[in-house]
């Protein structure tokens, strides 16, 4: 199944559909295992399954290989080594060069799996020593100079200030204690001036209140004397104004009798206009009401007209449908006649093409006679076909002549039907106008009659117009004396309410004036001049600026102090940074030691069982080349790059010059030798051989010696199987099986 394609798996014959499979049961270690393999359906997909003692162990194909080369133990690859040989292979490792031919052998013996494991080795050997060289870089800065020492360097030098800075920090703190000391005093100093301060500033204030409140009664007397002179000025021009008093309040009284009968002359003037605009509108709505009437008659009841053109329309409009749905119908038939002449032209253009003695594609017989009357058949099918076709048209073009007339009558009767529904509207909006108008007019109506009946209760109204204006226009021109008057008469009582204020505030003021003299005494005595204040606490703002300054150095001492002693804690952690890092490197370097020391132990042994291998396979290969050819040679060896050599005597030769048939043999006893050892280093259970046609090149008497040092190979091997179409090897064997080929193509095994 491994040298052909899917396809070329099947029989001949086999259907695509058909499946393909294959079984094998065998036995190992006391379980009998069945293996089925199967290509399904058109796509051949695999399948595959694996039972063992009945229980199903593995479904799929690759869970099924992955299973078996578990249970045997080796792949394919391993399997072709150690248990199956070819002839084909045979004289394939001579016909490589020697170092070909040496690796070769070394593959198939899974020697190279040492030189693998070396080469993991060295890699890994080189990666440690670089690594080793990069860590090794690390502990010297870019000048070659270690690290380390300078780190130390630096630690120290960052020690010696951390001493010095602690010096400045002490003599720092002297000078702040010092400092606060004159603040102390500074603050008392200013407290004491501050005291002084509050209380002259508060005998001043209060000073000052009675200067203020001393001020205000000198300017309200001062005020006072202004009223009163005034007021004795304004008092000589009563007597005057209160002649004008009296002539306004005789012109009010006149006014308010003439008011009254101009009310009653302007309602009848309102009534009179608002009779006239009345009866104007009655008028015009008259005249809208014959106009409107004159419209409606004209217009001839148009909504019988439009629902008789309505009706009309629907009538037209289903026959219109209908004769549509005729050409629509009409118009397929002939695509389906079209059709049909396509098919009998395709059939007529096939039989012709066919001929007469040609097979009819339905039927599958001769022709013959019936070609031409085939054809005459369908040539009348395909003219009746044709004159159908001729006929529809016809009656479709008829058809819509028809429709257009019946669509044109739909467009007069569309045209009909819209001016009558603008007619309707138009006599729709008459109606609802003449009920407007007819409402208007009663409206109207109603408000003339009362108009008229409220000029008759009025009757005629006496009213001078002129002599109200003039009665309106002194009576102006006297409400200001009115008001003067009014305002002179409350004020003459004041008069002597202001001459009694004006002697208590003389005498209190003469009172604050010998109380602001007392208090003026009583702040001098107190004994602050102004500016005594802000010198004290000058004095107070240069200590207390002082001592933060003083403080500030301590501060900045101690920042860096912390400063310096981060330094010193970096410098720590970058020693030990490189402690740890000479730690690692010691220990990559008795890595790289160690890795050196298995490179050469493993170089070692793969020599060594490089050494034994050889003698190995030459006392196997030799044996059974000594026995295949009875004792003819003196038996084979290989040299160090696993080339034959042939004992002729005491002589030893290269395989060249022995013949084809020696070469196979000596070829296939190197074969069979790897076999044997793979089959020893395997230590399970797979012991057997399978041998695929390798008596090609070997004579009759070579075949017998080969059959029987393989009948001697029973107790080394459990099963030897052989694969010839050499008929006559099957008597030399103990079971023999033979493949043959049924007449349906398949094969079947036959024991005899």
């Amino acid at each position: 199944m491994d040298r052909t394609n899917k396809e070329g798996i099947k029989r001949v014959g086999a259907g695509p559909g058909e499946d393909c499979s294959v079984s094998l049961v065998f036995e190992l270690g006391g379980v009998q295992y069945h293996v089925s393999r199967a290509l399904r359906g058109r796509s051949l997909k695999p399948d595959a399954q694996l039972i063992a003692n009945g229980e199903v162990l593995a479904t799929g194909e690759r869970s099924v290989t992955s299973q078996v080369e578990k249970i045997l133990g080796m792949d394919y690859h391993a399997f072709f080594l150690s248990v199956f040989t070819r002839q084909k292979d045979l004289a394939a490792l001579s016909a490589l060069a020697p170092a070909e031919r040496k690796a070769h052998i070394i593959r198939m013996l899974d020697l190279d799996v040492l030189q693998d494991v070396i080469d993991d080795i060295k890699r890994d050997k080189k990666d440690e020593e670089n690594k080793l060289e990069f860590m090794s870089n690390q502990l010297l800065r870019g000048d070659r100079r270690p690290k380390r020492q300078v780190l130390e360097e630096e630690k120290a030098s960052h020690l010696e200030e951390m001493k010095r800075l602690d010096q400045d920090l002490k003599k720092a703190e002297k000078e702040v204690q010092r400092l606060e000391v004159e603040l102390r005093k500074a603050e008392k100093v200013r407290n004491e001036v501050a005291e002084k301060e509050k209380e002259y500033r508060e005998r001043e204030r209060r000073l000052s209140a009675k200067q203020t409140e001393l001020d205000g009664l000198m300017k309200q007397r001062s005020d006072l004397e202004k009223d009163i002179t005034s007021l004795e000025d304004r008092l000589r021009s009563l007597p005057m104004l209160k002649k004008k008093k009296e002539e306004y309040d005789v012109l009010l009284r006149k006014k308010d009798e003439m008011e009254d009968r101009r009310g009653a002359h302007e309602e009848r003037k309102g009534l009179l206009k608002s009779l006239k605009r009345v009866e104007e509108e009655i008028a015009k709505a008259k005249n809208q009401f014959e106009r409107c009437s004159r419209e409606q008659r004209e217009l001839k009841d148009p909504r019988s007209s439009l629902l008789k053109v309505t009706n009309n329309l629907a009538s037209l409009e289903s026959k219109i449908q209908e004769r549509k749905d005729r050409v629509y119908g009409l118009q397929a038939d002939v695509r389906n006649l079209k059709e049909v002449l396509k098919e009998l032209e395709g059939k007529r253009q096939e039989i012709t093409s066919l001929g007469p003695a040609s097979v009819c594609p339905t039927c599958q017989r001769p022709l013959g006679d019936q070609h031409e009357h085939l054809v005459l058949a369908l040539d009348d099918r395909m003219k009746k076909v044709g004159s159908s076709i001729s006929s529809i048209l016809e009656e479709i073009v008829r058809e819509r002549e028809e429709l257009q007339t019946l669509l044109k009558r739909k467009e007069v009767l569309e045209e009909r039907r819209k001016k009558l529904q603008a007619d309707e509207l138009k006599c729709s909006k008459l109606d609802a106008c003449l009920d407007q108008i007819a409402a208007n007019l009663e409206t109207l109506e109603k408000e003339r009659v009362s108009s008229i009946e409220h000029l008759d209760s009025l009757g005629d109204i006496d009213f001078d117009e002129s002599e109200y204006d003039a009665v309106k226009k002194r009576l102006r021109e006297l409400r200001a004396a009115v008001e003067r008057f009014q305002k002179l008469s409350g004020e003459a009582t004041r008069l002597l309410e202001m001459k009694a204020r004006m002697d208590d505030l003389c005498t209190s003021i003469e009172l604050l004036e010998a109380e602001v003299i007392g208090m003026k005494a009583d702040l001098e005595a107190v004994g602050y001049k102004e500016g005594d204040l802000k010198s004290a606490q000058d004095m107070y703002v240069n200590s207390l600026s002082s001592l933060g300054a003083g403080r500030e150095r301590i501060y900045k001492i101690l920042s860096d102090i912390d400063h310096v002693r981060d330094k010193i804690k970096e410098k720590e952690k970058a020693i030990a940074e490189i402690e740890e890092l000479e730690r690692t490197i010691e220990g990559c370097t008795k890595r790289v030691q160690e890795l050196v020391t298995l490179e050469q132990v493993m170089g070692d042994f793969k020599q060594n069982l490089m050494e034994r291998i050889t003698p190995t396979l030459s006392d196997i290969a030799s044996e059974l080349f000594d026995t295949m050819t009875n004792s003819r040679y003196g038996g084979l060896e290989l040299d160090d790059d696993y080339e034959i050599h042939i004992y002729d005597g005491e002589a030893k030769y290269p395989l060249s010059r022995f013949s084809g048939g020696e070469s196979d043999l000596a070829n296939l006893c190197l074969r069979l030798a790897i076999s044997r050892v793979l089959a020893d280093r395997s230590g399970n259970d797979i012991n057997f051989l399978i041998l695929d046609e390798i008596f090609g090149s070997q004579d009759q008497v070579r075949k017998r010696a080969i059959m029987e040092t393989l009948n001697r190979l029973e107790k080394r091997f459990h099963q030897i199987i052989l694969i010839t179409h050499i008929d006559d090897t099957k008597d030399m064997m103990s079971n023999v099986v033979t493949v043959k080929e049924s007449n349906d193509g398949t094969s079947e095994l036959v024991p005899e």
